[in-house]
C-alpha cells in the first residue's frame, strides 16, 4: 500500500463517526437463537439496520456516541478504548463530553465509556469516577439516554470491580486553573494521538488495540485480576445430559467455549477471560444443559477449563 493511499485511509477513519464492526464476533453472524437486536434498540439516531440479518451502520445517522459498543454482547462493535482508558488515568477519574464545561479530559459523549474501562479506571484510581455530560436532552451526539445508559455500563462493571462508584454531573467539571505546563503538555499529547493513527506506539501499561482478544475483555480482566472480593465474573457450566455436539461452541462469539477432539472422546473446553456472558450458548444448546454462573474469585480466571468430556451419541447412529 503505498504511502497517499494509507493516508487517505487514515482521513477516512478520522471522518467516520462509525465504530468498527467484527463480524465474527456478532451474535446475528452466528445465528444464536432468539438472535439480538440490543444495538438497535440502544440507538437514538436509528443508525442501525438490520433489515438483512446483518449488522449495518448508517454513516450518515451515525453521530459517534458510542451506546451500541457498550451493550454489544460479543463485543462486535468498538471504537479505540486506550485513549479513552489513558485520559480517565490523567484525569484521575475525571472525565467530560464534548457538550459539558470546566477543565479536564475531554471524550466526544459518555456512551463511548463501557464497562471494562470503568471497571479499570475505578482501580486505578480507588474506586470513584466523576463524569461529567451536557445538556443530553438536547444533544445530538447522544441524547436523553445517555446518564441512564452510563449508570447502567456502571452496574456491569461492577461485576468486575466491585468498588466502582461514579458521580454523574450535570453541566461540567468544576473549573481549575490550567498552568502553561499543562497546557503544552495537552498539545502534545493531542499531537501524539493523532501520530499514534499513523505511527500506533502502545503507551505502557495503557490497553492494546488490533489484538486477538478484544479490548474491552482484556480491560475487564485487569480490573477482575484485582478485585479483592466481590468478583461476579460470569462462566458457564454444563449438566448431563450434553450430546457434545457444536452448536454451543458455534454460537459462541468470542471463541469461549471450545470443542476438541480427544482420543476416542470429545472434550468441551471454557475459557473464562473470552466470556462475556451473552448466554448465547444457554439458550442455544438443543438438550438445553448449559447453564450460567459467577466465578468467586480471581484465581478462577485462568487457564481453559474442561466443561465436558464423553463419547458423542451421534457416533454411533
Amino acid at each position: 500500500m503505498s504511502m497517499l493511499d494509507r493516508l487517505w485511509g487514515i482521513v477516512l477513519k478520522l471522518t467516520d463517526p462509525r465504530p468498527a464492526l467484527t463480524y465474527q464476533r456478532c451474535l446475528l453472524e452466528h445465528h444464536a437463537v432468539g438472535g439480538c437486536d440490543r444495538c438497535q434498540r440502544v440507538c437514538p439516531h436509528e443508525a442501525v439496520d438490520l433489515e438483512s440479518g446483518k449488522v449495518e451502520l448508517d454513516e450518515v445517522r451515525c453521530t459517534g456516541c458510542g451506546l451500541c459498543t457498550a451493550v454489544c454482547p460479543g463485543v462486535a462493535l468498538e471504537f479505540p478504548l486506550g485513549p479513552i482508558q489513558k485520559m480517565l488515568f490523567e484525569g484521575q477519574g475525571s472525565l467530560r463530553c464534548s457538550q459539558a464545561g470546566g477543565s479536564g479530559q475531554e471524550v466526544q459523549c459518555l456512551g463511548r465509556l463501557t464497562p471494562g474501562i470503568l471497571a479499570e479506571a475505578a482501580l486505578r484510581v480507588g474506586g470513584v469516577l466523576t463524569l461529567a455530560h451536557g445538556d443530553c436532552a438536547s444533544c445530538k451526539i447522544g441524547g436523553p439516554e445517555v446518564p441512564q445508559r452510563v449508570m447502567e455500563v456502571l452496574t456491569e462493571a461492577r461485576r468486575y470491580a466491585p468498588n466502582a462508584r461514579l458521580e454523574l454531573l450535570e453541566g461540567g467539571l468544576p473549573d481549575r486553573g490550567v498552568s502553561r505546563r499543562e497546557l503544552f503538555g495537552a498539545l502534545f499529547e493531542r499531537g501524539r494521538h493523532t501520530a499514534a493513527v499513523v505511527l500506533p506506539e502502545p503507551p505502557g501499561d495503557w490497553v492494546e488495540e488490533n489484538t486477538a482478544r478484544p479490548a474491552e475483555l482484556r480491560l475487564r480482566a485487569m480490573a477482575a485480576r484485582k478485585a479483592e472480593e466481590g468478583l461476579s465474573w460470569p462462566a458457564i457450566q454444563v449438566e448431563e445430559g450434553c450430546t457434545l455436539c457444536p452448536v454451543c461452541t458455534n454460537v459462541c462469539p468470542t471463541q469461549a467455549v471450545i470443542r476438541e477432539h480427544d482420543g476416542d472422546k470429545y472434550v468441551l473446553r471454557f475459557d473464562p477471560l473470552a466470556c462475556t456472558g451473552c448466554e448465547a450458548c444457554v439458550k442455544s444448546c438443543p438438550p438445553q444443559v448449559m447453564g450460567m454462573k459467577t466465578l468467586p474469585d480471581s484465581e478462577s480466571l485462568g487457564l481453559p477449563v474442561e466443561l465436558f468430556r464423553g463419547e458423542p451419541p451421534w457416533e454411533d447412529w
